[in-house]
């Protein structure tokens, strides 16, 4: 077979792939090529995406990560790179990529560009996830088998007790007080687990307002001081300013009791917890450290994971479900603010730190709304709902014009229509999500897509809360009850 027809049957043969995207580079990551594959793949047509940058495939965080050029230096280094990630395709929705980028080198060892082949393990990364979460599962249903068993069994105890005792006042009242205790305890955890479910199904709704760190820091040690003085732990309090948050008080209040709580539990007797509030930046700091049996590196990493523990609640440990550190870092997401959790190890103490965006010491005004929307009628008529409730509302009827309009006014709340000429509602929640200075903005969706599709592209896509269209305003103040007027 001739050169030339070796040639044109390779082409060809790329070509027709359909299950996988083939395409080359420029040396700079302009796409040069696009096959089947990568049409079916991604999404864009050859003529949409060639002559384009390869990093629109890639998702807001690796963006701001530089992995795109990263990805490039080390294939240009190495010769090849292998990754496997999370990729954007053109309708804004994600996908699990296994990607493998060639550099290709002249005779002379020049640079002309790279081939870039990539594979869609969606289905893959679904069924890991699967048998993740069922052996989470079972794990879990062991660990709530045992933690329900240790209540139960000392109140059916002082019950029984307690019957017997009918003559004995004291004993009596002894067993209730115990029937009382682990009633609360079991309380507890009900509690956990019901907070867990509703956060994941995204029905918290914050009530957020204006409001002292310190507050919530005085009240969640408040709630949980009986567990410190009952092993006689040592607290301090240290308030090296007083930043004013936007919160909701009973759940940052929820954050303080869970980390100071997880630190009483895990700090042998006669231990040592301190809590602190400072500002870094243009952020509230809030740190609990303790100097208690600490977190194994390998475990470090899954503390945030549902159902998450130590093996020391095996060997009857301190107990819980492990729920504690969940429930703390979404409700902290929720607040636009980020958790960390550091040890060096066991024996070496825990450190958790929660940042929180810092409102400025101004008097206490209504919100700043940006309403999005390019219907017009549309547009005027809820911002006239956001004046009523006495609030301020800025308005824009394209993508990115609301991007400038965020960035100038850096509003408190964001009702977004998802259909908008330019950047849409996905892009444009996703661009919010990377500017540091909107980090604390509530995003809603309001649109006539909202098929539960719809509403997983919106959660993916960095937005709060999903609405139909037509728009019930009880829904609206249901969702966000700050807008109700009053």
């Amino acid at each position: 077979m001739p050169p030339h027809a070796r040639e044109e049957m390779f082409q060809l043969l790329v070509e027709r792939v359909r299950d996988y995207a083939i395409f080359m580079l420029d040396p700079a990551g302009i796409v040069m090529s696009w096959n089947r594959g990568a049409q079916r793949i991604k999404g864009y047509a050859a003529a949409e995406i060639v002559g384009h940058h390869f990093s629109r495939f890639y998702p807001e965080e690796a963006l701001r990560a530089g992995w795109p050029q990263t990805e490039l230096k080390l294939a240009a280094a190495e010769g090849r790179f292998e990754d496997e990630g999370w990729r954007v395709r053109k309708d804004g929705s994600r996908f699990w990529a296994n990607v493998v980028i060639t550099a290709l080198h002249d005779d002379s060892g020049h640079l002309r560009g790279f081939a870039k082949v990539t594979r869609d393990l969606t289905e893959r990364k679904r069924m890991e996830s699967l048998e993740t979460s069922n052996r989470q599962m079972t794990e879990f249903v062991a660990m709530l088998a045992h933690e329900l068993r240790n209540p139960l069994a000392p109140i059916l105890m002082a019950s029984s007790a307690a019957q017997l005792g009918t003559s004995d006042p004291e004993r009596t009242a002894r067993a209730l007080t115990i029937i009382e205790r682990q009633a609360r305890h079991l309380g507890r955890l009900v509690d956990d687990l019901l907070d867990v479910s509703r956060i994941s199904r995204g029905d918290v709704r914050l009530e957020l307002r204006r409001m002292r760190l310190a507050d919530a820091v005085a009240q969640g040690i408040e709630a949980v001081r009986p567990i410190a003085d009952q092993k006689q732990h040592t607290l301090t309090v240290e308030l090296k300013h007083d930043p004013v948050v936007r919160g909701d008080p009973v759940r940052l209040t929820q954050v303080v009791s869970n980390l100071v709580g997880n630190s009483a539990k895990y700090t042998p007797p006669d231990g040592r917890i301190d809590i602190a509030v400072d500002v870094r930046e243009n952020d509230a700091v809030l740190t609990v450290a303790d100097n208690g049996i600490g977190i194994d590196p390998e475990v470090l990493p899954r503390v945030f994971d549902s159902f998450t523990q130590d093996r020391r609640a095996l060997d009857r440990g301190p107990g819980g479900l492990g729920l504690g550190l969940t429930i703390a870092r979404r409700i902290v997401d929720l607040h636009g603010g980020t958790i960390v959790v550091e040890s060096a190890g066991p024996g070496c103490g825990t450190r958790v730190e929660v940042t929180l965006p810092m409102q400025s010491t101004a008097a206490e005004a209504g919100l700043t709304v940006l309403v999005v929307d390019d219907n017009v009628d549309a547009a005027q008529i809820l911002r006239e709902v956001v004046e009523m409730g006495g609030h301020r509302a800025v308005m824009a009827f394209d993508g990115e014009t609301a991007l400038a309009l965020a960035r100038a006014e850096k509003p408190d709340i964001a009702l977004l229509d998802l259909g908008l000429p330019g950047l849409s509602g996905y892009e444009l929640a996703r661009a919010f999500r990377g500017e540091p200075e909107l980090k604390g903005m509530q995003i809603v969706a309001i649109s006539g897509y909202a098929t539960q599709a719809d509403r997983e592209l919106s959660a993916e896509s960095g937005f709060d809360a999903h609405l139909a269209k037509p728009l019930a305003l009880d829904m609206l103040f249901k969702t966000l009850p700050a807008l109700k007027p009053r």
